[in-house]
């Protein structure tokens, strides 16, 4: 779980050319529920040590806390 609080996704993106990283790090924060953008050493850190999750090893998400997709 990322940061430890919440649900929530996690999106990947990848090209072959640059991303626009500072566009989309302005873009995310603006949302109505903020989210950030990792990239570079700060992305290799929070990698570091994992390994992809297969299907074999996946398992069920624990149900969300009363609330956790409430607005107001």
């Amino acid at each position: 779980m990322l940061r430890g609080r919440r649900f929530g996704n996690l999106v990947v993106a990848a090209s072959r050319a640059p991303l626009p990283v500072a566009a989309l790090t302005r873009r995310c924060a603006a949302e109505a529920f903020p989210a950030r953008v990792v990239h570079g050493p700060a992305l290799h850190r929070l990698i570091a040590g994992t390994r992809p999750v297969s299907d074999e090893r996946a398992t069920p998400s624990p149900a969300p806390p009363p609330g956790a997709f409430s607005i107001g």
